[in-house]
């Protein structure tokens, strides 16, 4: 079995390998027994597998000698085809087992070097300073507020140009003099300044803002990370995101449409006739309550995510604006909607209905039928004598009823009385909007006292003063009152920002500081708890030690004295049958004796 394995050895080195160490080559896979395993390693090369001995010195060749190796051999081929087909017989091709040692020598002769590094020091080698700076370089100093103050910061716009050339003009043809820019900017820098200063004495810097405010279109006051409650800056209304179409939180300041569109004049609905609230425009330019056009079954929103605007306004039947609410009793002024009760056909606005805190549910139904799932709407809204027992009225007018009432709910005397109060005390205030806020928006202009005016006037000379400065006033209430109240100075509406954040900050440290305050406590709370279970444990132990200590007690005795434990037991027994206490004392024996 040896000799055919030595004859394949042989062939084997014979034949060239791509490396300088010759592989042992199998031609069928032999199992290696334990000793073979232990000095011998199996590689598979190109599908063939070859045995090298761990013992067997190896040398490392690196990519570039294998390329080169392969350039050689590429080259010696070449000149060996250009040589003729039948060569002589004098000459004679080298052996396979020289050639393998001209390969080992040219390996071994180019061996790897790793590069030297070479260098020098230079004494001469001297580091310079930095290099001066130009002489064009600038640097911004800000001036204290008090030099700023004094200097004229504001400067006119086109449209402050065209108003001062339209009175300028009128000035000419009455024969007074003009009015120039310069003076138009220091007049208007003044009242900004002093109307800064008179917020800031007043402390009407910004309105604060209710933490339990409500949603005036869901009547909720909860809110998630990805539905918050936004804040109108102008007239303070409180909507949900996704109740007044907003998908993305606004940076810096955001306003309702009603303010953004018309901040001076109240606008009107067309489905109710209350005033105030959340509003969009409809698709012909007028305007409605947004849960006017969630509840009525005709109207809906052209695009549901930024709900607006609002369609199918036309598409109410005639009888639906005839309807007349039983809490306004106002007939044709808006669409009304109907009871859901069985047989039951009153009609009631639904701003009507939020403000008297009628019952009022939307919830997502889920149906599925053959074709699929779908997902609706259920609306459901109930009159006040329909409405479920026990129902929390989140608003309204009737809250106070329903809290001296209890929850036990009214009696069936009481009902009438109840309506008829109901309807006095929305008679009482029907110019109050859904949400209990005025329908003008206030503007965040602070008055300028009259002695200010006069204080700015002194300060320059012109025919006919007080009247040009009562128009120029006029026209800057009218400016800031466009820009929604924000100053027309930069540095002073950044100073309000600023300001703002402050306090904001301010009452964030407070806020945190009392949150750590409860943490404390709730801690010391836990504590206490946890201190009252270990006392209440020890006792139990205590307990069970002494009943323990009592037991051993009674063992002991009874292994010592048995006798005396029978005797304790026996006269135990006798006292219970002596229940008159006969026995008790001892017997006189003179007494005995003499009977």
């Amino acid at each position: 079995m040896r000799k055919p394995r030595r004859r394949s050895r042989q062939k084997l080195e014979g034949r060239r390998s791509p490396s300088p160490y010759s592989l042992k080559c199998s031609p069928t896979r032999e199992t290696l027994t334990y000793a073979q395993a232990q000095r011998i390693v199996e590689v598979d090369i190109d599908g063939r597998l070859h045995r090298i001995s761990i013992y067997d010195p190896l040398k490392i060749i690196t990519e570039d000698e294998l390329t080169a190796q392969d350039i050689t051999e590429c080259n010696s081929n070449k000149e060996n085809s250009e040589q003729p087909l039948f060569p002589s017989k004098s000459k004679k091709t080298p052996s396979k087992g020289k050639k393998r040692e001209a390969c080992s020598k040219h390996t071994s002769g180019t061996s790897l070097h790793l590069p030297q590094p070479n260098f020098r020091v230079v004494d001469s080698f001297k580091q310079s300073d930095a290099p001066p700076l130009p002489t064009a370089y600038y640097r911004y100093i800000e001036k204290p507020p008090e030099d700023l103050d004094a200097e004229v910061e504001y400067d006119m716009d086109e449209e402050d140009l065209a108003w001062l050339e339209m009175v300028n003009e009128k000035r000419r043809d009455d024969g007074y003099g003009m009015v120039s820019a310069e003076t138009f900017e220091l007049l208007v820098d003044r009242l900004e300044k002093e109307s800064y200063l008179e917020s800031r004495n007043n402390g009407t810097q910004h309105s604060i803002i209710d933490e339990d405010a409500f949603c005036c279109v869901c009547m909720d006051d909860e809110c998630h990370n990805s539905n918050v409650i936004l804040f109108c800056d102008i007239c303070n209304l409180a909507v949900h995101q996704e109740c007044y179409g907003v998908p993305y939180i606004p940076e810096g300041q955001w306003l309702c449409r009603c303010c953004l569109q018309s901040p001076s004049r109240p606008v009107d609905c067309v489905l109710c006739p209350n005033k105030g609230g959340a509003f969009k425009q409809t698709s012909d330019g007028r305007w409605a309550h947004v849960v006017c056009a969630i509840w009525i079954p005709e109207v809906c929103f052209a695009n549901t995510v930024f709900l607006e605007p609002i369609e199918g306004i036309n598409n109410i039947p005639p009888a639906r604006w005839k309807l007349t609410c039983y809490i306004c009793k106002q007939k044709g002024m808006g669409a009304a909607i109907q009871c859901h009760k069985v047989n039951c056909y009153t009609a009631f606005h639904v701003t009507c209905a939020q403000r008297a805190g009628l019952f009022m549910k939307i919830e997502p139904m889920r149906e599925t039928s053959i074709n699929g799932t779908t997902f609706t709407v259920r609306k459901t809204a109930y009159c006040e004598s329909h409405s479920p027992p026990g129902t929390v009225k989140k608003t309204g007018i009737v809250k106070e009823e329903r809290e001296e009432e209890g929850s036990s709910g009214p009696p069936k005397g009481s009902l009438k009385k109840n309506q008829v109060k109901l309807k006095q005390k929305i008679k009482k205030e029907p110019s109050e909007g859904t949400d209990g806020r005025s329908s003008m928006p206030m503007m965040t202009v602070a008055q300028i006292p009259s002695y200010r005016l006069n204080k700015i006037c002194s300060g320059i000379s012109l025919q006919r003063k007080n009247q040009f400065m009562q128009r120029l006033h006029n026209y800057w209430l009218l400016k800031r009152q466009a820009r929604n109240g924000v100053p027309l100075i930069r540095r002073l509406h950044s100073h309000l920002q600023s300001q703002r954040n402050a306090e904001q900050k301010e009452q964030d440290e407070k806020t945190s500081a009392v949150k750590e305050e409860l943490k404390y406590w709730q801690k010391l709370r836990h504590d206490l708890e946890r201190a009252r279970l270990l006392i209440e444990l020890i006792r139990k132990r205590e307990k069970l030690k002494r009943e323990q200590v009592k037991v051993q007690q009674a063992a002991m005795e009874l292994w010592l004295t048995p006798f005396n434990v029978l005797l304790r037991t026996t006269l135990d027994l006798l006292q219970e049958k002596d229940a008159a206490q006969i026995f008790a004392e001892p017997v006189n024996l003179n007494e005995v004796l003499y009977v």
